[in-house]
């Protein structure tokens, strides 16, 4: 061999010692991996504990150590489902580790999965009685169940050998609380604290207790001295801002969130609390500040990203919400609250349809997220969905029954449904709820109006506009009943003043367009709805408001094309197909009366004026008289005391020969609304059916008194003859 090739031997030799010394084996990166996440997660930095936990993973899949401490690292970072996730796989892979089975089980409690929380726990008492833990958990599932016996047993089990146990004098004076046992859960709040006075947990237990009692004074006392056991603790320093607030404290408590983010700059509940103490407050401009300045310095929170988004659509700031969620999709396309603040964005640019998809996949993906349960209802409502509307509005209560918002949507619903008081009812619940909410206010006001009470109604809605200034429905409400107390001049100054500081606001150029239309200034208001429709073409509404102006004119056909413009910009609007179907009746056009009734009524089955229109078309115009006669019971069933929906429903039997039940409906239309000679006709005619001449001249010598030009007036006469022979 020569020197040459025995020196590039020993070089390929050297070259793959070197190689061999470089490759760490699988075991040794696994330990170093977990190691290094171990010191993260002690020093509270938990999200670079989790890219070390799974690094030892990537290395061994089935590392149920490095499960169980990413399991921990995720329970920090409020990631409960993905810790819920690791704490299984822990352990599925250790068995023998029964702190697994413990989190597992706490876990599953926050889910309501008692029967396997409660095994696990079991379990681990199997293998050892004395477990306190274990005890202290069996306690806290019992109690979710409302077994306050059986937990407060298997609590003092866990307190007995270890009466310093916190958490367990914690669960035990939560279910003594929960008994409506005050006393004796103070007590042992006390007990605990005096057990073991460096408890921050015990104390911080006896503070929330005291805030739950409001007794301020105490809780802020005992929270400071909480605060003073452990400068970097979290708990006791939020729960102390909310005692600040409950007092009126609101600059402290902002001074308190603001500190927190310095002593814990990397816990989530920490650096978000100053947010959400603006978004809890109203203070949402203030909110979508800070959590924009979080997401510079936090990019990789989700959470955050989530919480800004939803708070710009509050304040319907949708062009800054929509890039935001389109990335974030891309990143997490299946991510339950994603989709409900895409489905949002969709709602705010009136895609219903695609909206309503949307969030039906945000429910698929968390069916207990109340917040999609109740913007599908809303997108529902919008696509004239009304019964699936209440639907899904009844579910969001279900999940999150003190959700005003969904209770006043009811209430709503109720009102379109003709039950006043049932929607009077849900308002007031709504208030309770959250008082100030301008869509519960408007509810209870039209309600109020319903039966009357046109005064106090005002002064709802006036309430409900110093709160929310932009209500929209609130203005809408106000200025309709403008009209009826005669304060239209004045209303309409306070909106014209409302328009100087709101110039980009469509809708209430729109309602000051109504304001002058109703004061008979034409030319204003035309200039008005003009200037709303400029600023959004599919201003609801708006098209619908020009073709009255251009009615007034005397300029039918202009009205016309405003009304398909209606239709062009909001398809989904049963209003401008009626208002285009009057139209064609007054043209005596009945085939396209009925085509725009027929599609009003498609889009909103449950409407009860429009079926009964409809049903009088066909009855009159040529059309199925049992269609007829199913719309027009329909129709009644939605609006059991209105004179319109009895009198369809009458004229419906006296059409299909059913003279006795048409009597009845015929007879309850002409008491309500004795002054319509419309029905007065028709139940003239139906006594004349029936033979009964005497109350057949009555009703139709009625109708006549009041309108000898109305449009049955010449049939009203013939009958009238026909009764004055069959009398002789």
């Amino acid at each position: 061999m020569s020197n040459r090739a025995a020196k590039n031997i020993g070089l390929s030799v050297l070259i793959l010692l070197l190689l061999s010394a470089c490759q760490v084996s699988p075991e040794v990166s696994k330990r170093k991996h977990l190691n290094e996440g171990k010191i993260y997660y002690s020093a509270g930095k938990y999200p670079e504990a989790v890219i070390e936990f799974r690094a030892a993973l990537q290395a061994d899949s089935r590392f149920a150590e490095a499960h169980y401490h990413l399991g921990l690292s995720y329970l920090r970072l409020k990631s409960t489902e993905l810790a819920l996730k690791e704490m299984r796989n822990a352990v599925a892979l250790d068995p023998a580790n029964q702190e697994a089975r413990l989190q597992l089980a706490s876990l599953l409690i926050r889910k309501q999965q008692y029967p396997e929380a409660q095994a696990l726990a079991e379990k681990v008492l199997g293998k050892d009685p004395g477990n306190v833990r274990a005890h202290a958990i069996l306690g806290e599932n019992y109690a979710a169940k409302q077994d306050f016996s059986a937990a407060e047993r298997e609590l003092k089990k866990a307190l007995e050998p270890q009466p310093t146990f916190a958490e367990a004098s914690m669960a035990l004076g939560a279910v003594y609380q929960a008994a409506g046992r005050t006393a004796e859960a103070e007590a042992v709040y006390q007990a605990a604290v005096q057990a073991a006075p460096a408890s921050l947990a015990a104390r911080v237990a006896l503070g929330r207790f005291f805030f739950t009692q409001h007794r301020l004074n105490e809780a802020t006392e005992t929270l400071r001295a909480a605060c003073d056991l452990d400068p970097k603790a979290v708990v006791p320093r939020l729960l102390l801002a909310r005692t600040r607030v409950a007092a009126g404290k609101a600059e402290e408590a902002e001074q308190l969130y603001r500190d927190l983010q310095t002593r814990a700059p990397d816990d989530p509940e920490a650096y978000r609390a100053l947010a959400m103490f603006y978004f809890s407050g109203g203070r949402k401009d203030k909110a979508a500040e800070e959590f924009r300045r979080l997401l510079a310095a936090k990019p990789k929170d989700l959470s955050v990203r989530v919480s800004l988004i939803e708070t710009l659509l509050d304040l319907e700031r949708v062009e800054e919400a929509a890039p935001l969620t389109d990335e974030a999709l891309r990143a997490h396309p299946g991510h339950a609250e994603l989709l409900l603040s895409r489905g949002r964005i969709l709602l705010a640019g009136r895609n219903y349809q695609q909206a309503i998809l949307t969030l039906q996949k945000a429910l698929e993906a968390d069916p207990r997220l109340a917040a999609a349960q109740y913007f599908l209802g809303v997108a529902q409502k919008s696509a004239g969905l009304p019964d699936s509307a209440k639907v899904s509005f009844t579910k969001a209560l279900a999940l999150s029954p003190r959700m005003g918002q969904a209770q006043a949507a009811l209430a709503s619903l109720s009102l379109r449904s003709g039950s006043p008081d049932e929607a009077a009812r849900l308002a007031d619940l709504a208030l309770a709820e959250t008082p100030g909410l301008a869509a519960a206010s408007v509810a209870k006001a039209r309600a109020m109006m319903a039966k009357g009470e046109l005064k106090q109604a005002a002064a709802l809605l006036d309430e409900a506009i110093a709160k929310e200034p932009l209500s929209m429905a609130a203005w809408s409400t106000r200025m309709k009943l403008s009209l009826a107390l005669g304060n239209t001049e004045e209303i309409l100054g306070r909106l014209t003043a409302l328009g100087t500081q709101h110039p980009r606001n469509a809708g209430l150029y729109f309602l000051i367009a109504l304001g002058q239309f109703s004061l008979r200034r034409t030319d204003l208001a035309e200039q008005s709805v003009r200037q709303a429709i400029e600023l959004d073409p599919r201003t609801p509404d708006a098209y619908a408001l020009l073709a009255r102006i251009d009615l007034e004119r005397g300029k039918t056909a202009e009205a016309k094309a405003d009304l398909r413009n209606a239709i062009a910009a909001n398809p989904r609007n049963p209003a401008a197909y009626v208002a285009l179907g009057n139209r064609f009746e007054e043209e005596k056009n009945w085939e396209e009366a009925k085509t725009m009734f027929r599609k009003a009524h498609d889009l909103d089955p449950s409407a009860p004026f429009v079926a009964a229109e409809l049903a009088f078309l066909y009855l009159e115009n040529g059309g199925d008289v049992g269609e007829a006669v199913t719309l027009a019971q329909t129709a009644k069933q939605k609006a059991p005391n209105s004179p319109v929906t009895a009198d369809a429903l009458g004229w419906a039997y006296y059409k299909l020969g059913s003279v006795d039940r048409a009597i009845a409906e015929l007879r309850e239309s002409a008491g309500r609304a004795p002054a319509n000679p419309l029905y007065q006709y028709h139940l003239g005619m139906a006594y004349l059916s029936a033979r009964q001449f005497d109350l057949a001249g009555q009703a139709l010598r009625a109708s006549l008194r009041q309108d000898r030009n109305f449009r049955f007036a010449g049939s009203a006469s013939a009958a009238l003859e026909t009764v004055a022979r069959q009398s002789k």
